[in-house]
């Protein structure tokens, strides 16, 4: 069953009642319709919530405590032991109704005396090793089943140099702090060269102590170019596809919390108060709230707060990093990977109107995540439509066209214990699945080249009747001239246009089931 959660800042007010009605009914579990409220992850009301029903600490909390068997009732959104992300002062974590919690001695005796299962982990003053103990483990290290950036980057060089062929390196940047290179790694069937292929984009860690996403596109990586020649469905997935995949997006970040230096760590590494001494928990920029897709109505204008948006769009290199990849493809569609939520979010509720490409965005989604299985047990992850301000997915749709997934992987913590990475990567590897199925069509293969020369053009390819003034005119790309644009079977009216160029109008154009439904279009010059 696919189920609708209530958004709020994957950006903005959303709705939707969960439940498995209409298309969204997982084909496998049939009909079955529930309402069900999930906590509000973004709302600051939920950390307030949270933190007040430990009650307001008068003094230090020094002790760690696991609270086991955590009832239902106190892990609602205003529960005594509710989990949000932005909290750090009382709940670290609550997977499988086992909480890591920070207490006063006095927080630790109130637990006990009203039934809680609570026990003592750590005691110290330093609340740094408190923390650490919560989301580390008990080393107050990265489990070494993660991956540092240099050990991702080495890997995959590898690959690039015994099978170059199938895999290139692409340097998108360097981040914002330290310089570090930000690179994409391009998958298809001679990735020597640019292909003139759909384009499908994976990326993860945005947010640095999100790291499980980073591991899934690292797998994903290894697979996709290991595999080929040997399983049929990667094989297929690459000839057909250009995929590029950028496993860490922040790399000064995911370094500070993969290093052991701070696990909290979200936001880039930027020296905010320009001190000189950068990597002070809260500095740093939300990279996920700087993208230039109505940017003054996402995140934070304060630098302390978690949501810092920085002090215009793209003033962050990680941003421009990502903003570069998209002026060397163009993608049909694309992933970003983060924790948590067991959510996949999608463009968007705006307004009161949902997206343009609304009803097949959410079939798309909807499919996804019928096929990502939930770290407890035979469900399946949520679907909600986000808001539509200075996140990747709003950008990536309302100015680029691509149809971006937010897919929120596990749930109750950013740094999941050892024995539950696997698992959360082969369901996530499911999902790769059923995306990869999408990327085939049905829908337009729009190819525009000049009616005199022969030659690639970048034009303007509009379907007024879906598209509004939401969300930016759609353009082949000037390589190659094409555009491939994702519809349902049915019949459409396109305008298309380019400067030097007259216009063009094509009535009724049918798009078939299956694949992609081809247009050759020649546009006369001017003159």
């Amino acid at each position: 069953m696919i189920r609708w959660i209530r958004g709020a800042d994957r950006g903005g007010p959303a709705r939707r009642r969960l439940g498995g009605g209409g298309i969204f009914a997982s084909r496998r579990r049939g009909r079955a319709v529930t309402r069900v409220r999930l906590m509000k992850k973004w709302l600051m009301a939920g950390v307030l919530a949270a933190v007040g029903a430990m009650g307001a600490a008068t003094e230090p909390r020094t002790l760690l405590l696991e609270v086991r068997d955590v009832p239902a009732a106190a892990q609602q959104e205003k529960g005594r032991l509710a989990y949000n992300d932005y909290n750090r002062d009382t709940v670290l974590s609550l997977v499988r109704n086992t909480a890591f919690v920070l207490a006063t001695p006095a927080e630790f005796a109130a637990l006990k005396r009203d039934g809680f299962h609570a026990t003592q982990v750590m005691e110290s003053a330093d609340r740094m090793q408190l923390i650490k103990r919560a989301l580390y483990g008990p080393t107050l290290t990265l489990p070494a089943i993660y991956h540092r950036y240099g050990q991702i980057v080495a890997v995959a060089d590898e690959l690039v140099r015994t099978h170059p062929e199938r895999i290139a390196r692409v340097q998108l940047g360097e981040t914002t702090q330290y310089h570090r290179p930000i690179y994409a790694y391009r998958v298809s069937r001679d990735a020597r060269q640019p292909q003139d292929q759909p384009g499908v984009l994976f990326d993860a860690c945005h947010h640095s102590d999100e790291i499980m996403g980073a591991e899934i596109v690292f797998s994903l990586l290894q697979k996709l170019v290991l595999d080929y020649g040997r399983d049929p469905e990667i094989t297929a997935w690459v000839n057909r596809s250009e995929i590029y995949l950028v496993p860490v997006v922040n790399v000064d970040g995911h370094d500070i919390v993969t290093s052991g230096r701070d696990p909290r760590w979200r936001k880039n590494a930027r020296d905010v108060n320009g001190d000189g001494v950068a990597g002070i928990f809260p500095e740093g920029v939300d990279v996920n709230r700087g993208y230039d897709f109505n940017w003054a109505m996402g995140g934070s204008d304060q630098p302390d707060s978690e949501r810092y948006r920085g002090e215009h769009p793209f003033s962050e290199a990680e941003n421009r990093a990502m903003r570069h990849l998209l002026e060397l493809k163009h993608f049909v569609l694309s992933v970003s990977y983060h924790s948590q939520g067991e959510v996949i979010y999608y463009p968007w509720w705006w307004g009161g109107l949902p997206a343009p490409d609304d009803a097949l965005i959410r079939e798309i989604a909807g499919d996804i995540a019928g096929h990502i299985a939930t770290m407890d047990g035979p469900g399946t992850y949520a679907i909600s439509p986000g808001g539509a301000s200075s996140q990747s997915y709003a950008w990536l749709y309302g100015r680029k066209g691509v149809f971006d997934f937010l897919i929120e992987t596990g749930k109750g913590t950013h740094l999941f214990a050892p024995e539950d990475v696997p698992g959360i990567i082969a369901a996530n590897l499911e999902g790769v699945k059923a995306l990869m199925a999408r990327s085939r069509g049905p829908g337009l293969a729009v190819h525009v080249t000049d009616a005199r020369t022969g030659q690639p053009l970048a034009a303007e390819v509009w379907l007024p009747r879906i598209e509004n003034n939401m969300v930016d005119r759609r353009t082949t790309d000037a390589v190659f001239g094409h555009y491939w644009r994702l519809l349902r079977p049915g019949k459409y009216d396109l305008i298309i246009s380019c400067p030097g160029h007259r216009t063009e109008v094509r009535h009724d154009v049918a798009v078939v089931q299956g694949d992609w439904t081809p247009l050759e279009v020649k546009l006369q010059p001017d003159n």
